[in-house]
């Protein structure tokens, strides 16, 4: 049996019609999966940044705690003056005591 061309036609049209509403619906799914898709890429960057500026945020912390407890140049100077006048003063006490005893 071979069907009239009418036949044949509304076929093919029914086919073609069946074939682009799979189309659609495959492009409508695939565009909200990549809406998806780009929103948890946006939302781990937001992530990730939150996450870097709280680790800054503890390291510029530890570090001012590190700056604070450290001795500074001038500090260490001063400290090294101050022990020598006292161990210039004990030494100059012995040797007249020393002196004294002699």
């Amino acid at each position: 049996m071979n069907p009239r061309p009418e036949s044949r036609i509304g076929a093919l049209e029914k086919r073609a019609s069946t074939i682009e509403a799979a189309i659609e619906e495959l492009s409508n799914d695939t565009a909200e999966e990549l809406r998806a898709i780009r929103q948890e890429i946006k939302q781990g960057h937001l992530d990730i940044g939150k996450a870097i500026d709280s680790h800054a945020e503890t390291l510029t912390q530890k570090l001012a705690a590190i700056e604070a407890s450290m001795v500074t140049k001038d500090k260490l100077k001063q400290e090294l003056e101050a022990f020598e006048t006292r161990l210039l003063a004990k030494l100059s006490q012995i040797l007249q005591q020393d002196r004294s005893e002699s």
